[in-house]
């Protein structure tokens, strides 16, 4: 489809262990999420059967191995360790972002937006609060996150870009980050210009990276935010929980959710009870509003 097509796509990258998690976020964008917007799963080959359930009428279950390009192998005794053709490993965090980054292969959609499995809705979303005047949100924080791994994420962008700087003046790593597709495909030919390779072997092989900064560096300053389509926002869309006393401020009702936030993020990681889980997004919840019948 042309860049002038303005079909929006929720995103969502997962696989068996999370199959909980991602349930109750399909369950929360039916709920909550404009039924004109449909919803993409990606998990790998072996583990789709497990998720055919969330199929419906907006949602589709496509394996990883159909959609990124080269020929890419999940190890059969790790769910987090995959191999490329020349038996290069990969971790699954690095293969997940290049999953995403292999979506212009998978949807026709323009717009993009990537929801992760341990986030659910908790607020109504409408195409308009991220698309305006022809323009798609960019989730972009000015001068902030410039040391630590940060740094390291934005010196290997700077290699594949071809930029001699390794720090682009903002930070593009949230939830609910918005991308889109002709931006994406014009990505792909950027990397492989510079590299003389292709874009997906030379991503694979950076032992760390982040493809948030990736897209974002290459939208705002090799295209321009102007010619990507873009706005810029810094307000997060989400609520995220990155550590325990967090969550349990949510439980406790010493933290709330900020107004604008439309999701709740607990981060997966943090080894909570799938029970407490549960409780920690009900409590979100009486933040929010339930559209379902409104979409009805």
């Amino acid at each position: 489809m042309s860049r002038h097509n303005e079909i929006l796509e929720i995103v969502t990258c997962s696989y068996r262990p999370d199959l909980e998690r991602c349930s109750r976020l399909c369950a929360s964008i039916d709920e909550f999420v404009d039924p004109t917007i449909v919803h993409t799963l990606l998990v790998p080959r072996r583990d789709r059967e497990a998720f055919t359930s969330l199929e419906n009428h907006r949602r589709r279950v496509l394996a990883v191995e159909a959609v990124v390009p080269g020929r890419y192998r999940q190890l059969p005794f790790s769910e987090k360790l995959w191999i490329d053709a020349w038996g290069w490993p990969l971790r699954g965090w690095v293969m997940q972002q290049l999953v995403k980054l292999s979506i212009s292969e998978a949807v026709g959609a323009e717009l993009i937006v990537f929801a992760d499995s341990d986030l659910q809705f908790i607020r109504p979303l409408a195409k308009e609060r991220i698309f305006s005047g022809g323009k798609l949100r960019l989730h972009r924080v000015p001068c902030s996150m410039n040391e630590g791994r940060h740094l390291r994420w934005r010196a290997r962008a700077a290699e594949l870009l071809g930029e001699s700087r390794d720090y682009f003046g903002s930070d593009y790593v949230g939830q609910l980050i918005t991308w889109r597709r002709s931006n994406l495909v014009a990505l792909h030919a950027h990397i492989e210009s510079v590299t003389g390779r292709p874009w997906h072997t030379v991503f694979a092989r950076s032992l760390d990276i982040s493809e948030y900064i990736l897209y974002g560096s290459f939208a705002e300053h090799v295209l321009g935010l102007e010619t990507a389509g873009h706005f810029p926002e810094a307000t997060d869309l989400c609520h995220c929980c990155w550590f325990d006393h967090q969550a349990q401020g949510l439980l406790n009702g010493t933290i709330e959710v900020a107004p604008e936030a439309l999701a709740l993020h607990v981060q997966s990681n943090l080894k909570l009870t799938p029970e407490h889980e549960r409780a920690v997004f009900a409590s979100a919840l009486r933040y929010g509003v339930s559209r379902q019948e409104e979409w009805a």
